[in-house]
């Protein structure tokens, strides 16, 4: 059995097919250089946060640990019709709520967890672009033979 690490491409692909109102999907490693590449607005970027492994739980010469990994959902949303992102709030949670539904619970590949949500915030609001961060996280089993 080969070892499988987390692939951001996996919820690349299930935003772009599921959240049609998003107008891009793309993986950043940070939210600078997901700033600097906003074309499209809405948009999302996938961003990798953390993985966290357990102890191994045999005992024996074959390690087998779970591994917790989490990653961010940033979202970009633009509303010109006010300063403060009052209007964009509404927009952000259409979106938001089109995310969860097709994120929350989904198993990404068979050896990994459903997903689940793992706390949401707001990032900053600039040049009338809100910017919005949830996270989500998984687990998988590490085992080597």
């Amino acid at each position: 059995m080969a070892i499988t690490l987390f692939d951001p491409q996996w919820i690349i692909a299930r935003l772009d097919t599921q959240v049609t109102a998003l107008k891009r999907v793309a993986g950043s490693a940070e939210l600078a250089a997901a700033s600097e590449d906003l074309k499209q607005v809405p948009a999302a970027f996938v961003i990798p946060n953390s993985e966290r492994p357990g102890g191994s739980s045999t005992g024996t010469m074959v390690v087998s640990q779970q591994n917790s990994v989490r990653f961010g959902v940033v979202l970009a949303v633009v509303n010109l019709r006010d300063a403060r992102g009052e209007k964009a709030q509404a927009d952000l949670l259409t979106l938001r709520t089109a995310i969860m539904t097709a994120l929350h619970g989904w198993q990404p590949n068979a050896e990994f967890d459903p997903l689940e949500f793992a706390g949401g915030r707001l990032l900053r609001l600039a040049d009338q672009v809100l910017w919005w961060r949830d996270d989500f996280s998984t687990t998988h089993l590490l085992r080597s033979f």
